[in-house]
């Protein structure tokens, strides 16, 4: 059927309604297009890495940063910091770079942890929740009187730690029994090529340890004084010395000087404390031969001398006692370098300009 139109009137109201047609056509496509995809910062074998979850690495990195270029350029924090170069170096680039690669290190060992059976969610708001939880048993472990190791909430950096450290352990183990393989041969390869320098315990070093301190609430409150004196007893004892091994004048000497004086044996179990406690006095005494006076350490507030009287030789551990440790280490070296296998062969999709804006986002 043909539609005559015989006036201007219903010309125009044909006119108006078929420019109305056209614009809710118009409108009806524009909202029937599928929405712009949310843009993504980093992907690791198709699976994403959020923002929130790089913004965790960036501050996890920031003081590192600052601290490297401080010693490394001597450069101050100001303003300008991330934007300036140092020789040829520059902060921000540097800060997103190191941010990535610890994100994409840590992915790809969530997603071997996933593949082992050992973790079914490895989204960064698992991992959030799985903090809360541990906070909250923690909590309430304390309460209920119970033992609890460590503090009582753990702060992100350092559940962060723990949650990626046992994480490792759980892998390591699944891989052992499911793909990794530690031969009997590697373990006593690895042991007799590294009997001294890993698989020995320090012989017993017997000293006698001159001490003076120094300081505000002592006898020698300026330190150069301290100095002195200690330097007059170094300079008879070790005289007397060339002259008498024995060492067996030192105590009188000392205590001719108001110099105390103790015989210290440091042994395996030891050392550890003394480590911690007095680490320049310790490594002095190791390097010292039986008879032999060290120079004066200052170190914690004291001048220390000391006089080495005897030095067992190290003692080597049996392949038995530490056959498992051994296997153990090699088996994480094994882990590490699948680590560095899988990342180098992974598809990586990476939006550096969006990872720079979050970065400068977050120094704002």
């Amino acid at each position: 059927m043909t539609l005559k139109l015989h006036s201007k009137r219903n010309q125009l109201i044909v006119i108006l309604t078929a420019l109305l047609a056209g614009s809710l056509l118009l409108i009806g496509a524009k909202n029937m297009q599928a929405p712009q995809a949310e843009e993504m910062l980093l992907t690791l074998n198709g699976q994403e890495a959020t923002a929130a979850e790089f913004n965790w690495h960036l501050q996890m990195n920031r003081a590192l940063i600052v601290d490297y270029f401080k010693q490394t350029y001597n450069a101050d924090y100001s303003i300008d910091f991330w934007s300036a170069y140092y020789s040829g170096e520059n902060p921000m680039q540097r800060w997103v770079n190191t941010a990535q690669t610890q994100l994409l290190t840590k992915r790809m060992e969530l997603q071997l942890a996933q593949e082992a059976g050992v973790v079914t969610d490895i989204s960064f708001e698992g991992f959030l929740k799985e903090m809360e939880r541990e906070n909250n048993r923690r909590s309430q472990a304390a309460a209920n009187k119970e033992v609890v190791y460590g503090p009582l909430h753990l702060e992100a950096q350092a559940y962060f730690s723990y949650y990626m450290s046992n994480l490792e352990d759980a892998t390591i183990e699944e891989m052992r029994s499911n793909g990794i393989v530690i031969s009997d041969e590697q373990v006593k390869l690895e042991y007799e090529g590294n009997l001294i320098a890993k698989y020995s315990l320090p012989g017993t070093i017997r000293l006698e340890w001159a001490t003076l301190p120094f300081g505000p609430e002592t006898e020698y409150k300026d330190q150069q004084k301290a100095l002195e004196r200690m330097e007059k007893l170094h300079a008879i004892a070790t005289a007397t010395a060339a002259t008498d091994s024995s060492g067996t004048g030192f105590q009188g000497q000392a205590k001719e000087f108001g110099v105390n004086v103790g015989e210290v044996k440091i042994t395996s179990a030891s050392r550890r404390t003394a480590a911690l406690e007095n680490p320049k006095v310790l490594l002095t005494a190791e390097q010292l031969v039986p008879g032999e006076f060290s120079g004066l350490i200052t170190e914690n507030g004291v001048i220390h001398l000391l006089y080495c009287l005897s030095a067992d030789d190290a003692a080597i551990q049996p392949f038995d006692h530490v056959k498992d440790a051994i296997a153990l280490n090699l088996a994480q070296q094994k882990y590490r370098s699948i680590v560095d296998e899988k990342l180098s062969e992974a598809v990586v999709e990476w939006n550096y300009p969006m990872a720079e804006d979050l970065a400068n986002h977050t120094i704002q």
